[in-house]
């Protein structure tokens, strides 16, 4: 019985390795990061795919491909009528996007990726300030710039600063009701390459950004994270400042008058070290200053951020997908011409665990 279920799993395999469509590595282009933005002609898509080449004394070399189309579809045909070897998808790590392009939308040539069977769905999206096509062509680290980009935002991911974000969360966001996509917002120079902040979009067209210590706040209000990064906090009119890491923070909803008039609150939780302060001994009432400090800023600032969303008629939140969550009844015509205009308030409660360094 043995030797007839080996015979049969091994002619399965052959029959199944015979019917794959095979593609040896030497034989292929492994492009490892794409770049879209506008031509000159702004009905024009210039792609950018970015190759690394090995060379035999084990140096790395960005070798670029650029094209051109109307249709993001062509323009694969086009780069493989300029490569020596078949463009292959596969191992791409991230895929840009120039602001100005962004601006104008950007889901049809996400949704060729998508479609695309070799891609896999955690690969990287993120919106770029600079030139693109020029910026790609610079070694910004050891690895390729595929590598070096896509790691650069999985490190500000899981360390708290930027939110969690891919290909497949994007496309989740863009077609869910009451919520809108972001991308991580990426600036390119001639020397380096750096995280701006987060990309706000409304349905799939960039329409703003987060950047700085404001991204705290959106990670407060957006998604229960943790943090190593510090966030730093003033103490009155005195000059004296704490700097506070290793934040841990949820957030839950409370809504009511679901039906009728909306009434919404955001509260969030959240524990944190003093990592510095420029005062003098920490004692209690100077822990509980930091505390009220802390959470005056989340509220203040956090309410202020989401009425810059409201303005906007963007919902990087997902508040309205609360709501639909808890509504039998909801409409998605009615919610967006009741959410600009529904008061959400944010009501934070702070704790400090443990005290560092003293300046």
């Amino acid at each position: 019985m043995k030797k007839h279920l080996c015979y049969w799993l091994f002619t399965s395999t052959l029959i199944l390795s015979g019917c794959l469509n095979q593609k040896i590595l030497d034989d292929v282009q492994l492009a490892s990061a794409a770049g879209f933005e506008l031509g000159e002609d702004e009905d024009m898509i210039i792609a950018t795919a970015v190759f690394p080449v090995y060379k035999p004394d084990l140096t790395l070399e960005n070798r670029t491909y650029t094209s051109s189309s109307k249709l993001s579809k062509i323009i694969r045909d086009k780069l493989n009528r300029k490569s020596p070897k078949p463009f292959v998808s596969g191992k791409l790590e991230v895929a840009l996007y120039s602001k100005e392009l962004a601006e104008k939308g950007i889901f049809d040539i996400i949704d060729t990726f998508r479609r695309d069977p070799a891609t896999g769905a955690k690969m990287f999206l993120a919106v770029v300030e600079g030139d693109l096509g020029n910026s790609l062509k610079i070694q910004y680290g050891e690895t390729d710039n595929g590598m070096f980009l896509s790691k650069l935002i999985q490190h500000n991911i899981e360390s708290g600063i930027l939110p969690k974000t891919n290909l497949h969360l994007f496309t989740k966001a863009y077609r869910e009701e009451g919520r809108d996509p972001f991308l991580p917002y990426l600036k390119l120079t001639d020397k380096e390459a750096e995280i701006k902040g987060v990309a706000l979009f409304k349905e799939d067209q960039f329409v703003g950004s987060i950047e700085g210590e404001e991204g705290y706040i959106f990670m407060f209000l957006n998604e229960k994270f943790t943090s190593d990064a510090s966030m730093s906090v003033k103490l009155g009119e005195d000059g004296v400042f704490a700097s506070v890491y290793h934040i841990d923070s949820k957030r839950k909803y409370k809504i009511k008058n679901i039906e009728t008039d909306p009434s919404i609150t955001i509260r969030i939780k959240t524990n944190a070290i003093i990592q510095e302060y420029s005062g003098d001994d920490i004692t209690s009432k100077v822990k509980k200053q930091i505390e009220q400090s802390m959470e005056a800023e989340i509220e203040k600032k956090g309410e202020e951020m989401i009425k810059k969303f409201q303005g906007l008629k963007i919902d990087p939140l997902g508040i309205g997908f609360q709501v639909k969550h808890r509504s039998r009844n909801w409409s998605k015509e009615k919610w967006d011409e009741l959410y600009p205009s529904i008061t959400v308030n944010v009501e934070a409660e702070v704790e400090i665990s443990e005290a560092g360094v003293i300046n």
